[in-house]
């Protein structure tokens, strides 16, 4: 008899940094239902998958999960795939971090259920011809990827079901293309509906196997998915589907069928992710314009002739769209290799390779419907995990409580070199071709980037915004998938559409003819008299001496006031202290014509402290507090701060000349599966000095940040 041989696969993931309530929510809205309702199916095999933060919340409040999960494995229902245990893309790590991510979820795996897995989830789906040879040094065996990849590849429709065998320097590994009909359909349609697609796909081909894999969250956290599932019984009569089709549609492991057949043949595929990531990770504009063809084409009835050849990015591209996210993909590059130096100086240590395995989950590097890089709350606890990482590096490099680490390279891999400060108290990275900007400033004893502030860019969906353009609504006896829902979380979004000229920096240098305005800053619209502002500097030096850091950099630029150009010159001396975590900046501005020359020069700094209108987190204006989401001005300022009371710390900023400071929030507009959303990334301070300059004659300015723990 032909029959359908079915391979369940489900994901479940929670990110690192996620709030607890949102983990708590998850479990009793899906993990919990959804293992409590497989249970009454003992004869329903399935593969099922956890990232490790989500294992390391339910050990730590839900163990009983674990034991039931145990049974399930026991009984030969359940098996337990493998993966990165933070769930990394895994192409992005150094190799050895790859290795060693899925070799600690092995151990992980045999130690609760004394099994060794034989399969992987890759996060994302994210594909690379070099994984065969990584999953293979791990012990894996096959692994999951969707239908789109396989396409990609050149294969038709007919060849997606079963597996295929690849390999990368003799390597070999097994893949299972998972069925896209299948991933839109559960369980967003009924039941029937997926019994008559075996049955109809059989008929034509006889005796198939299908794979589905897809996120475990579709069963109860997406939007209106836990009605929809627990609610209105879908699982359980999709179960029960299954039960009583149990001679025509068989469930099996993916060990079991990879044990039972063999393979359809020897694949090689691109790199490539699901086609909707594969649309994400394209620039603004070309994603725009792939939009277009795909809908061209669809109207035109030829998607599935022209779809092996249509496509979009691949996920690395979004180290290119997203200054963000390349800054935090150097920054565990960087970590990663130091905490390797480190460990060629002492014993293995352990909590720096979880903390920097931490710090490599995926979530915050990219966007997309997911993809949380917008989310300043998943981006400082990668950050937090990165640096504390760093800590325990530096613990086994210096054994003295003041020192001064300076190292010139390309940091950000952009064929240029930035300059990198590690001092006990900070870690700071300078960028002379930015402006002669800092780029990031994290503050190690809060495990704090202050940095951590998103640029506001275009986004294709901002058009629907603007529009205020929805969906058609569901048919009767369905919902929406979350592809398909336009939800807007807050009024006036069309508001906040403000993007900026360049990524955001501090130590960032403007020249203003002419008056300006928090608001002018805010809504971008000031005239640059300067030719500053995200320019290269040249750097002049880069040294430790002592205690402490120094870094020069410098630029020849204009300034251009009432149509006449005038030379200028700005030379700033940056010193980082390696016994107090302070950073002072002296600048020396020379008129180098021989017109005397007036003008404003604004000096700019982009922090957080995530929080927008906490009580608990604040800026201190001359002795008055305003909320982090506070837009102002204030004159004849000399001193201000921030103050962290949750984390316990002070930012404090010092100006050698009173100075007019604005302030104001940077808010970004996304897109999340709940909807559209603002966000709020950070503050940013820009101090107003007049400048009255001879020719040949020079002006000094200068500012300090000292930032402070409350218990020092």
């Amino acid at each position: 008899m032909n029959k359908a041989y079915l391979m369940i696969g489900l994901h479940n993931h929670q990110p690192v940094g996620n709030f607890d309530h949102v983990f708590s929510e998850s479990y009793d809205q899906c993990y919990l239902p959804t293992l409590e309702t497989l249970e009454r199916y003992p004869h329903v095999k399935i593969c099922l998958h956890h990232s490790g933060p989500l294992i390391e919340w339910i050990e730590a409040h839900k163990p009983e999960y674990i034991k039931r999960m145990r049974a399930m494995v026991k009984r030969g229902q359940v098996e337990i795939l493998s993966g990165g245990f933070y769930e990394p893309i895994l192409s992005s790590l150094p190799e050895r971090d790859a290795v060693g991510q899925i070799e600690m979820m092995n151990r992980w795996v045999k130690k609760n259920f004394g099994v060794t897995p034989r399969g992987a989830w890759l996060a994302e789906r994210i594909w690379d011809p070099s994984l065969p040879k990584i999953l293979a040094a791990a012990g894996i065996e096959y692994t999951l990827l969707d239908d789109t990849h396989f396409f990609y590849a050149g294969l038709d429709q007919k060849d997606m079901y079963g597996y295929w065998a690849t390999e990368k320097h003799g390597s070999p590994l097994a893949i299972f293309p998972i069925d896209k009909e299948l991933r839109y359909s559960i369980p967003f349609k009924q039941p029937d509906e997926t019994l008559a697609y075996f049955r109809s796909t059989v008929a034509a081909r006889g005796a198939t196997a299908f794979s589905y894999g897809d996120d475990g969250e579709k069963f109860g956290v997406w939007p209106e998915t836990h009605e929809w599932v627990f609610g209105k019984k879908w699982l359980e009569r999709f179960l029960n589907m299954l039960s009583e089709n149990a001679g025509f549609v068989e469930t099996l492991t993916y060990s079991e069928y990879l044990d039972r057949f063999p393979p359809n043949g020897r694949i090689y595929l691109p790199m490539a992710s699901y086609e909707e990531m594969m649309h994400w990770t394209l620039s603004t504009g070309s994603a725009i314009e792939h939009s277009k063809l795909v809908h061209q084409i669809e109207h035109e009835g030829r998607k599935e002739q022209f779809k092996k050849f249509l496509r979009g990015g691949q996920w690395d591209n979004f180290l290119a769209k997203y200054d963000e996210s390349n800054r935090i993909h150097k920054r565990m590059l960087y970590v990663s290799n130091r905490v390797e130096m480190a460990l060629g100086k002492t014993k293995k240590d352990a909590a720096s390779i979880a903390s920097l395995y931490r710090g490599q989950c995926n979530c915050p590097y990219w966007h997309g419907l997911f993809g949380g890089l917008y989310l300043s709350n998943l981006r400082h606890a990668v950050y937090a995990n990165l640096i504390d990482a760093g800590r325990g590096a530096d613990a086994a490099l210096h054994k003295t409580k003041a020192w001064a680490e300076v190292a010139t390279a390309d940091y950000l891999t952009a064929m240029r070199k930035e300059v990198t400060v590690e001092t006990p108290g900070l870690f700071a990275l300078f960028a002379p071709g930015e402006g002669g900007t800092l780029a990031e400033l994290d503050f190690k004893p809060a495990l704090f980037n202050l940095s951590n502030v998103m640029s506001r860019q275009p986004e294709e969906y901002h058009q629907k915004i603007l529009d205020a353009a929805g969906k058609p609504g569901a048919k009767e006896g369905e919902i929406l998938s979350i592809h398909d829902r336009v939800v807007f979380k807050e009024p006036g979004l069309e508001k906040k559409l403000v993007f900026d000229r360049h990524p955001r920096r501090s130590f960032a240098d403007h020249l203003f003819a002419a008056p300006v305005t928090a608001e002018d800053l805010r809504a971008q619209t000031f005239t640059e008299a300067g030719d500053f502002a995200g320019q290269p500097y040249t750097l002049v030096s880069a040294k430790a001496k002592g205690q402490n850091a120094h870094v020069v950099m410098e630029r020849e630029g204009q300034l251009l006031r009432d149509g006449k150009v005038t030379p200028l010159k700005i030379r700033k001396s940056v010193t980082v202290g390696g016994k107090d975590a302070s950073i002072s900046c002296a600048y020396e501005i020379t008129n180098i014509g021989g017109q005397a020359v007036e003008c404003t020069l604004g000096v700019e700094w982009n922090f957080t402290l995530l929080a927008a209108d906490a009580l608990d987190r604040y800026v201190t204006v001359n002795n008055e507090k305003y909320k982090m989401n506070h837009m102002g001005e204030t004159a004849g300022v000399k001193k201000w701060s921030m103050t962290d009371e949750y984390f316990r710390f002070t930012v404090s900023f010092e100006a050698d000349t009173a100075a007019r400071l604005l302030r104001y929030p940077v808010e970004t507009v996304s897109q999340s599966e709940g909807g559209f959303e603002s966000n709020y990334q950070g503050t940013c301070f820009t101090a107003l000095v007049p400048l009255k300059l001879a020719g040949g004659e020079t002006a000094r300015r200068a500012f300090t940040i000292h930032c402070r723990m409350w218990n020092d």
